[in-house]
């Protein structure tokens, strides 16, 4: 069982949770909420970043980027605690859990599966599923294609955040769009991190990541141009807070207790490098769950 949990990434999971809470404070202020919808939707998303980080794992270590990494914790794969088959089936568990809850939820917030709303939510929900065993699997993976951050800023950010609070609320509300595309940004800054660390590793297998893709546009050859990008993402989900808060009525200018989480984080990416960006991950992703429950 330790194995298979280690695989999950546990320490990443808050990353799921935060659009979660994000949209449910945000409904909750417009008087919308209910426990059956708010367990279901967190149970969803952390089965999907699970069914992404198993998937991820399994992707990686077909194409041999993730067999060898000096200084870094083994996962299962690597240190030969569950076989490629055994993966598999975890796979394909979490994949009918995730499907099983997601099906569940849309049918709870709206009673029905006939109509254009739930087969919008039927279809997200599905593609979500795909985004997340693609990423690193299959033929043509698109996170090795440069694509991770545009997957990642769509559903940890506006189909998190603004699909939540449209289960509670039964409408849209464009004025939420400025956080969901902040918390987006946050969740990116997540996967560029990561991007960073494995920069040097990445390259060697050829796995074109938006960090590499930035050192080629710029002629580097360097991380020096997706550390620039990560204090961009950051500062821009700050300034789309600070609007939200000082334009909405569900707004709070409480994101700024988040600040030093995001700040120890830079320090940390600016003065630190492969496995050495570890801490500076978990203490960005901390921030983040932070800066999602101070919406409350």
């Amino acid at each position: 069982m330790w194995p298979i949990l280690q695989s999950t990434r546990p320490r990443t999971l808050p990353l799921s949770v935060s659009g979660i809470l994000a949209g449910t404070f945000l409904a909750r202020h417009s008087g919308c909420f209910a426990w059956d919808l708010f367990v279901l939707l967190l149970l969803t998303a952390v089965l999907l970043q699970i069914l992404s980080n198993l998937a991820n794992e399994l992707g990686d270590w077909k194409k041999g980027t993730d067999r060898r990494q000096p200084g870094r914790k083994a996962l299962s794969l690597q240190s030969g605690k569950l076989t490629e088959k055994q993966l598999v089936r975890a796979i394909a568990v979490v994949l009918i859990l995730a499907a099983g809850s997601g099906i569940t939820l849309i049918y709870l917030a709206f009673g029905t599966f006939a109509g254009i709303i739930p087969v919008f939510f039927l279809g997200l929900g599905a593609l979500a599923l795909s985004a997340s065993v693609l990423y690193s699997t299959g033929k043509k993976p698109y996170g090795y294609r440069g694509l991770g951050d545009v997957a990642v800023f769509l559903f940890f950010g506006p189909a998190a955040v603004g699909g939540s609070y449209y289960i509670y609320t039964g409408s849209p509300d464009p004025e939420i769009l400025a956080i969901a595309v902040a918390i987006g940004l946050l969740a990116t800054a997540v996967l560029n991190v990561n991007n960073i660390r494995d920069f040097e590793n990445d390259k060697k297998f050829g796995k074109i990541t938006f960090a590499i893709l930035l050192s080629r546009m710029s002629k580097t050859g360097s991380t020096f141009p997706a550390t620039l990008y990560q204090g961009f993402l950051i500062f821009l989900a700050l300034i789309l807070s600070a609007f939200f808060a000082a334009v909405s009525e569900k707004g709070t200018f409480l994101f700024l207790i988040a600040i030093p989480f995001f700040a120890t984080h830079l320090y940390w990416l600016a003065n630190n490098k492969g496995a050495g960006l570890d801490k500076a991950l978990k203490v960005l992703i901390a921030g983040i769950l932070v800066y999602a429950l101070t919406l409350f």
